[in-house]
This record gives C-alpha cells, structure tokens and sequence, in this order.
C-alpha cells in the first residue's frame, strides 16, 4: 500500500531560518520538494567530498589484509589526513615497486653471466681491454669468435648460450650485444631485499589504515550526506518578500500530521498543510506488512508507483514467489534454500562466499521462496533430481501420491500438465493485470474515456471465465454458446464504436466512421501482444523441465561411477558428483528462477496493468547516520 501524504507550506523568517531547519531535521519527517534551482558552491563541494569518500572506500577494500593485526599504530583524526596518509604510502609504494620491478629486469640480465667483480672489469678497460657481453643461440655460436676475441661461454639457458669477450677493440659479431648493470649480482640481489622490506613495511601501514582508520572515513561519509542534504534544502527554499522569508515545500505522510503540526505550532513559522492536487509531485513511501514488505525491493527494483496508481508490490510478490518455485520445481533444493534463508535472517549467511554479501538483508524473502518451492516442487514429485513416485518413495495410485504422478507424468490433450498449468497460470496474470487496468484508469480518468478497455475486459475475462464453467460442467453447450455470443456482442460494440466517445459525440458520422477503424486497429495489436505475452509464461514449464532433467543426469553419473556392487572406494567420486553436480544445478537454476519470473512481473503483467513506475521515494530529511 502507498502510505498518504499531504503537503507542507512554510515561511520561515530568514533570522530564524538555520535554527528552523535543525528542528525540522530532528524531527525527520519532511519530505522536501525538489526544484530546478540550480547549484551552489556548497552543495558541488559536498558532491565533490562525496566522489573523494566513495573513491577512497573503494581504494580500502583493496588495502592488504594480513593474517594477524598490523603491529603499526596509526593516530589520525579527520578523514582528510587519513585520506593523504594513505595517498602518500600508496605514492610511495609505486615508486618503490617500479624500482624494484627494475632491479629484478637487472637481475634477469645479470644472473646468466654470474658474479663479476666490476673492479677487475674495470682494471682490464684501464690496460686496454674491453670485456662485452653477449647472447646468441648455441649453433649460431662460432670458434673464430674465442680465436679473435677471447669469446668464452659463461652461461646457457636452453638453446640460448651467454658468453664475453675480450678484446682492445669493440668486436663485429653476429650477436646480441647486452649492457649489464653498474652493480654485481649480490648488490642487486641487496638492493631487491632491500626494496621488498620497505614495501612489506609500507603493506603493513596500509593495513593499519584499513583496520583503524575505516570508522573515520564512515563517519565522514554520514557527515558529508547530511551537508548534501542541507544544501539541497537551502537550494530547494525561496526567497520570499525580498531576502526577509524563505518559503519550503514539502510532503508528509498523514499519521505523522499530528506531530509536524505540534513542531510547527511552537515555532514562529507560518504553515499550510493541504491535500495532493492533481499535478503535485508526491513522493511514494510503501506500507506494506508481513509477506508484502518482503518484495518491495522488487517493486524499487522496477520504479516507484505514481500517486495515482497502485502499489503492485502485494501481486508482484506472490506471483514471484509461485514463478519462482514452480521454475526451481524440486522440493530438495527448496529445503536448502529455505535453510539459506534461515541462516540469513539469524546473520550467519554472510560467512558464505559471494553470496553472503550479495543476498545479505533477504533472509526472510529468501525463506518464503524455499518454503514455496519446497511445496510445488513436492507436488511435481521432484527431490534432487529423482522423481519420488518413480523411485517408489511415495504410493501413485492414492490420495496425495495419485495427484503428484498426475502432476509429472499426466496429460491434457496430449500436452503435459506442467505446460497445460502454466499457460493457465499465464492466462490468469495476463487477465488479472488487464482488470487492474482498467479499474485504475478509470478511477484516473473516468469510465467514459475506458469503456474499450473494459470492452477488453469482459471478453477475454468474461471468455475465460465461461471456458472455465463449462470445463467444469457448471454450463451446457447451448448455454456457453449463448453467454459467449452476448459477451461477444457486448464487447464489440465497446471495442469497436465506444473507444471514443468524445469523437462520437461530437461528430457522429466521423465517429461512426473512425471508431471502428481504431478499434481494429486495437483489435491487431491486443492480438498479436497477447498471443506473446501468454506464450512468454512456457519458460516456467521449460526451465522446470530443464533443472529436472539436469539434475536427475547428475543422480545418473553418479549412479554410474557408483555401481551395483556400492564400493567404497567408487563411493566417494560418486557423492562428489551428487554434490558439486546439484550445488551446480541449484545456482544455475536459482539464476534462472530469479531473472525469468522478474521478466514475467515486469514486462507482461505491468504492460498490461499499465503500470509506469515513474514515482520517486519518500526521502525524509532527517539526521543520517
């Protein structure tokens, strides 16, 4: 449900403006009205902080985390000196591991020709001599090289041979000439130790930043949203009569009426407190209980209702739940599931990978969807991917067994069951949604301007209903007949003559002409839309088919592996495969179940509930913290 607001006035005194404003935040209820009012230097350096913070935050989660808390002690008290501590010791760790990437490539150049005393080198270049440095492949190697130059063979890697020569002049050979670096190996290898001590100390720095300096930057961050969101107010206020008042617009929810008048009534400010008009931006602040409250988050994920319209939330969340259960179909995986929802909502699912992050605060819309899918996948006979009744687990020729095989194995017209329910399930979404439609524009816009849509209504509803009835053998054949030729003609003289009553009354002839025309028009698109959007409801029978036949493959591997003589030994790779083969199956399937039946809520049912989800949220201002 969408909780009622009215709307605020104020003028408040400019002397009294800041104080006013702090009461206001305290008592956290005003929704203030946003308004293309530009910008201010205030508010584009609050952004900027903002960007900072959310940019630092970012940097700390890749802070290096030790097994044990870092020995170093970092006492830093505002945001900004930790934020240029880190900076500097992060400058400083680039620098450093540049150096170091540096001195492993002199490393690399050096170890295949050994240690060389760089003295000695250099007294042979005082009497004459140079020493060069080369590299060739080992066939390409030639003897007049040693003849001419002294070439000596110092080293080899693979078809690669290093050797040096000696020579008064700079030798003309065949070879890759190497530069090697001023310092000998054992200072290079110094200096790398050297390198890697001081980084490891800058590690452990950055590691104190993190474990210490993280509720600064948190407190910041709180800081800084309340500065944001005062200098949003200060650009949403009007200067009134001059600079002497300032006017604030605002929303509040009805129950709190009480209390933001008594707020109001002490301080010197004037208000008016109104009904919404037509027009008025109302801010969307849902309240929904129990199973409703628990898939608003949906409904966000979407867009907020317009004021006008109503909360989808309590019919989008059971038709996920029931898409969602009937796309996993498997009672066992609905068990763990329903156990993952459990741990979540007692705070111990966050101790799992990935996904202790990514689902943490759902526990309890997690649970119902494990409850749910434990109960279809029950009644579609399916466990881990073995289908009970074939297994013997379960009697199929009475009571509660004989509707489980009828659910997996029977037919209806030859077509399985599960696909047969499925459209059904799509039809009554589909219909449910046009109802809703119509019922909220012409509440909106009145029933003259809907009578085509409620000619809609009444012949694939009234058409449905009929089938149904006569299914059930409520009504005869003549007697269907005549209720479906009544909708029929009914329906067509809505769809085809009344779509637009305005233009028919005001020129009957042209409207006469027209209407008929657009009603066929009309008529295409309803046609070709909805043949579509039912078909689109065959996903929920062809990913349950699809996790069935995945994970009843897996029970087979396993069976295989595991054999008929149960070996011990064939045992352990065979509940290996049962394992990772149905964790496998239930996160691929739970992707599925959560992506598909999203789909069908967002695209099928709200195109035609003609839901827009254009609406904003209630955001109070309020103290953040």
């Amino acid at each position: 449900m969408i909780t009622k607001m009215k709307k605020v006035d104020l003028l408040v005194f400019h002397q009294e403006y800041d104080a006013f404003l702090n009461n206001l935040r305290d008592l956290g209820v005003v929704h203030i009205q946003e308004k293309e009012s530009g910008t201010s230097e205030e508010f584009e350096q609050a952004k900027a902080q903002s960007e900072l913070y959310s940019q630092f935050l970012k940097a700390m989660d890749r802070f290096p985390v030790g097994a044990e808390k870092s020995p170093k002690t970092i006492r830093l008290t505002s945001a900004e000196e930790v934020i240029a501590f880190a900076e500097d010791l992060q400058n400083q760790k680039a620098e450093l591991a540049r150096q170091l990437d540096a001195t492993q490539k002199d490393l690399e150049v050096s170890v295949p020709f050994g240690e060389f005393d760089t003295a000695t080198v250099e007294k042979l270049a005082a009497v004459g001599y140079q020493m060069n440095f080369y590299s060739c492949n080992a066939t390409a190697f030639k003897q007049e090289w040693a003849d001419n130059y002294y070439a000596t063979p110092v080293g080899e890697n693979g078809s690669t041979v290093y050797f040096v020569t000696f020579s008064a002049e700079k030798p003309v050979i065949d070879a890759e000439n190497i530069v090697l670096p001023a310092q000998s190996i054992s200072e290079l290898q110094a200096q790398k130790a050297e390198l890697e001590a001081k980084i490891s100390d800058l590690d452990l720095n950055l590691q104190a930043v993190g474990e210490q300096c993280r509720p600064i930057i948190d407190a910041a961050v709180v800081a800084n949203k309340n500065a944001i969101q005062l200098s949003k107010v200060h650009l949403n206020s009007q200067n009134v009569a001059g600079d002497a008042l300032k006017l604030i617009e605002g929303w509040i929810p009805e129950d709190k009426e009480a209390d933001v008048k008594a707020m109001l009534d002490a301080s010197s400010a004037y208000y008016e407190v109104r009904e919404p008009q037509a027009g008025d931006n109302v801010p969307i602040k849902f309240r929904n209980g129990g199973f409703s409250k628990m898939y608003e988050r949906l409904t966000k994920m979407y867009g907020f209702p317009n004021y006008d319209e109503w909360d989808p939330t309590p019919i989008v969340g059971f038709f996920f739940t029931l898409f969602f259960a009937i796309c996993m179909g498997d009672a066992g995986y609905g068990i763990l599931i329903m156990l993952y929802g459990i741990l979540d909502m007692t705070g111990k699912a966050k101790s799992v990978p990935i996904l202790g992050e990514m689902l943490e605060g759902c526990g309890s819309m997690i649970t119902a969807l494990g409850i749910a899918t434990t109960v279809i996948g029950f009644l579609l006979g399916t466990f881990f991917g073995l289908n009970i009744v074939d297994a013997g687990l379960i009697d199929g020729t009475s009571g509660v067994g004989s509707i489980i095989n009828y659910m997996s194995h029977g037919e209806i017209s030859g077509y399985s069951v599960q696909m047969v329910a499925a459209i059904c399930i799509g039809v009554f979404h589909i219909c449910l949604a046009l109802v809703i439609k119509a019922a909220l524009y012409t509440k909106k816009e009145g029933f003259k301007s809907q009578i085509s849509t409620w000619g809609w209504v009444l012949l694939l509803v009234g058409g449905v209903i009929t089938g149904v009835l006569f299914l059930a053998g409520a009504l005869s054949q003549d007697a269907m007949t005549m209720v479906l030729i009544g909708i029929g003609a009914v329906s067509a003289l809505a769809i085809y003559f009344l779509n637009n009553v305005g233009r028919l009354a005001k020129n009957p002839i042209t409207g006469i002409l027209i209407n008929p025309l657009a009603g066929l028009y009309d008529t295409y698109n309803m046609a070709s839309g909805l043949m579509g959007d039912i078909l689109s409801y065959i996903r929920l029978y062809a990913l349950c088919l699809a996790g069935g036949m995945l994970g009843g493959a897996f029970n087979m591997i396993g069976d295989m592996i595991r054999g008929d003589e149960g070996s011990i030994v064939l045992l352990i790779p065979a509940i290996l495969i049962y394992v990772v083969g149905h964790l496998f199956n239930l996160l691929m399937s739970a992707i599925s179940a959560f992506v598909h039946p999203l789909r069908l809520n967002f695209v099928e049912y709200f195109k035609n509930a003609g839901y827009e989800g254009k609406g904003h949220a209630y955001n109070p201002f309020e103290e953040k913290k």
